[in-house]
């Protein structure tokens, strides 16, 4: 007998398999290197035109949403959903507080520098009193007359927790008198979560400015105009019987009810927050830090996403 001939063996390539890898080798190739790591797809896309690669941008975007380095840099999304207030929804129960730096309104022997501006988050009630000084004690101080007049409607025993950012103004006298009223003081950890009080802040100074350059232009070039508590009663009016995007009604409509429900400020097809499903613990996730948060301190041009 003749020698058994050797059978070779043989490896059976799948062609799809064989293009990708190709494909994630040509990508490779054009995105790690010095003059690589493209932010955007079409960079991406003209680069591989460049190269005589014919890609469509679906394929390329595919591609780089499975890279870590383009996770990290990639542009910020301009539209991120997030659970909003919508869950708070007995009026008068939850405030939130904040100081407002506004133009030098001198009325006799004082100047007023200051705003102290407070919101209660289930009707976007509004409320505003104008302040001297910065100091806990004046801060105190307008809380007390502020709730005690007649304009304003929160009743102290119906008020639970009052939120404020870490200023030295809302300390000392501030947490004396909250704690007289058995009120609680939940400090913000971001300006997102004072977004209700620090977009009144925008209204308010706006609102004030846009008065002042119309009594500017009847005066001399030389002269500046200042004046903003004198029409804040008709400001707040008209603030509280206007329609808010968020509730539909008026804010003044909505303390007659006893729950008050608003829309998310950020919609979203699916559930948000605590609502969401959680995810396997086989599930590898990155998390993507805000600006910031990797180092502390406030936001830099070169913070990643």
């Amino acid at each position: 007998m003749g020698e058994r001939q050797v059978e070779r063996p043989v490896i059976y390539i799948d062609p799809q398999k064989a293009r990708d890898l190709d494909r994630d080798l040509a990508f490779q190739k054009l995105y790690y290197r010095p003059e690589g790591y493209y932010r955007t797809a079409e960079k991406m896309q003209t680069t591989c035109k460049r190269a005589r690669y014919v890609f469509t941008l679906a394929v390329i975007k595919n591609w780089l949403n499975k890279q870590a380095l383009y996770q990290i840099h990639k542009p910020r999304p301009k539209y991120i959903p997030q659970a909003s207030f919508n869950n708070i929804t007995v009026p008068m129960e939850i405030i939130q507080a904040d100081l407002c730096y506004m133009p030098y309104d001198r009325i006799g022997n004082k100047t007023y520098k200051f705003a102290l501006n407070c919101v209660d988050i289930a009707t976007r009630t509004k409320w505003t009193y104008p302040l001297t000084k910065r100091d806990s004690a004046s801060v105190a101080k307008g809380f007390v007359k502020l709730f005690n007049s007649r304009i304003c409607p929160i009743i102290w025993s119906k008020v639970k927790v009052l939120m404020v950012d870490g200023g030295v103004e809302f300390q000392g006298n501030v947490i004396i008198l909250m704690n007289e009223y058995g009120i609680q003081i939940q400090l913000a950890n971001s300006k997102e979560s004072m977004g209700i009080v620090e977009r009144f802040n925008r209204t308010l100074q706006e609102w004030a400015f846009f008065i002042q350059d119309g009594v500017e232009m009847r005066l001399p070039p030389t002269e500046r105009c200042r004046a903003w508590i004198k029409n804040l009663p008709i400001f707040l009016i008209e603030l509280d019987n206007s329609v808010t995007r968020l509730l539909g009604i008026s804010p003044a409509e909505a303390r007659k009810k006893e729950h008050v429900f608003a829309k998310p400020s950020k919609p979203r097809k699916g559930p948000i927050g605590f609502d969401e499903p959680r995810l396997s613990h086989d599930v590898l996730v990155r998390y993507l830090l805000k600006p910031g948060e990797l180092e502390g301190g406030r936001k830099r041009a070169t913070d990643c996403n």
